[in-house]
């Protein structure tokens, strides 16, 4: 299959969303298909320009969003990209957006006549804080989220959610396309400890200043509200009251950066918490390497990549209960979970202080995210793609059959239709020069002609239109009256 992928966000951002889409990518050409990306430019280009080969990633132009910084966003449609996907010869469209890119996707859809797949990644009523700087809450709420998701995603030929959490909210929303459940696949090879020499840790360690004695809490991701790391930050004085010797690793960049800083430090614990500010895709795994236990207290996430990655990392993880981690997560098993923050120091310390306890919870990590893998992920993708494609071609097939079927609204079907008799009335003096006005019948009977003909078609098809109906109403009167039914 030729596969469009379409996106607001790729590489060089580093989110769950990139590294799903490139994951994807990769596997899906490992099966012998040919998938291009297609995402916003990072600057402002003019014209959409091929930026990558593998996989081969177009840039669209593209313009800074007003209402959310430093997001960009496109025009909703492009005669460009219409004629590249026509070129490229597109089986399917999958959009990974609901926003600008998510838009250009339905509408070039509709114009190439595509079946069209959708990826619902966010769920869009937890992130309406981040309109305006959190200015606009009264006007963009999470009702109105919720109506917008539900607006969009019932266009698609079909979804992908990846996790029943996320398929139950959009059914209770009042989407009724299929929706797929697939949970987003992960090359764990890139995360495994092995690949990484101990030479390569101990220096990244000394550039933040980490101790060999020190045992590492690990928070990696994107630095936003919704994360909840300041909740975290808050129970940082407990814990080192429980395990003096650990501190909080804080890897990413985002919006809420300043501010938890600003909180560190009002709490005393600057020194206990570090900020290594964003890193390279390339060296996640390293980072990774870093933890002696992984934490996060979102509960916005509708899969949580981060999570894969560090139990493909091998690093205890410590979440809390939610939807979208409770078919993942047994707590206790592979994982220790909390539903307040205050249970954070306890779990904490029980890792650290127990060896053996944390040895476990990774070993049993590894074998659970094994089972995630991004060959899996790709097959069943393809999966819904095919069925994608078949649904659209039964749904074209159907209204290809409807065509022919006529319908009349009640106020039309009084109408008496007149033949026309004389059609001197269709006539217009403006249609003959000034010149021509006397002794011109021949110029006059080939006007009255065409205009006679084309009032002659137009009482013909409508005349044709009547009987169809009156033969309908005979029929079904007939049956109506026929003992037998």
């Amino acid at each position: 299959m030729n596969i469009a992928i379409i996106t607001d966000t790729y590489f060089p951002d580093i989110n769950g969303v990139t590294s799903s889409i490139y994951t994807l990518a990769i596997a899906l050409r490992k099966r012998g298909h040919r998938v291009y990306i297609f995402a916003t430019s990072e600057t402002n280009s003019p014209v959409i320009r091929r930026v990558s080969k593998h996989p081969p990633v177009f840039r669209i132009p593209s313009f800074p969003m007003l209402l959310v910084r430093p997001y960009r966003t496109t025009m909703p449609y492009s005669f460009r990209l219409v004629q590249i996907l026509k070129r490229l010869k597109i089986d399917i469209i999958h959009t990974q957006t609901e926003f600008s890119m998510g838009l250009i996707g339905l509408s070039t859809s509709m114009t190439l006549h595509l079946p069209i797949v959708h990826t619902y990644h966010t769920m869009l009523e937890d992130y309406t804080h981040y309109v305006l700087g959190g200015k606009a809450t009264k006007i963009i709420t999470p009702e109105k989220a919720r109506w917008f998701s539900k607006k969009f995603c019932n266009v698609p030929t079909g979804l992908i959610v990846p996790t029943e959490k996320v398929k139950n909210a959009l059914r209770e929303y009042g989407v009724t396309k299929p929706i797929y459940v697939i949970p987003t696949g992960i090359d764990v090879s890139p995360f495994n400890r092995s690949n990484f020499k101990t030479e390569e840790i101990d220096e990244l360690k000394k550039k933040f200043g980490i101790r060999n004695d020190e045992k590492i809490l690990l928070s990696l991701g994107r630095v936003a509200k919704e994360k909840s790391i300041d909740r975290i930050i808050d129970q940082v004085p407990k814990i080192c009251e429980k395990a003096p010797n650990v501190r909080v690793l804080v890897v990413g960049d985002g919006p809420a950066l300043a501010g938890l800083k600003e909180q560190a430090a009002k709490l005393g614990v600057t020194d206990k918490v570090i900020f290594a500010g964003s890193a390279p895709y390339a060296e996640i795994g390293k980072y990774y390497q870093l933890g002696d236990a992984f934490i996060s207290c979102s509960t916005s996430e509708t899969q949580g990549l981060t999570y894969y990655e560090a139990m493909a990392a091998g690093l205890p993880v410590i979440a809390r209960k939610d939807d979208a981690v409770n078919e993942l997560f047994q707590d206790g098993v592979n994982a220790r979970l909390f539903r307040e923050e205050s249970e954070i120091a306890d779990i904490v310390s029980e890792i650290f202080k127990d060896p053996v306890t944390a040895e476990r919870y990774s070993a049993n990590a590894e074998k659970t995210v094994a089972s995630f893998s991004a060959e899996t992920f790709a097959g069943r993708v393809e999966e819904a793609y095919k069925n994608a494609i078949s649904r659209f071609v039964r749904e074209k097939a159907i209204r290809r059959a409807n065509v022919g079927k006529l319908h009349l609204a009640n106020k039309y079907k009084k109408v008496k239709l007149v033949p026309p008799e004389d059609d001197r009335h269709f006539l217009q003096e403006a249609y003959l020069p000034a010149s021509e006005e006397e002794g011109s019948t021949s110029r006059m009977g080939a006007i009255k002609q065409a205009v006679t003909g084309n009032a002659r078609k137009a009482y013909k098809t409508a005349y044709r239109y009547a009987s169809l109906i009156r033969v309908g109403k005979k029929i079904k009167q007939k049956n109506q009256n026929d003992p037998k039914n």
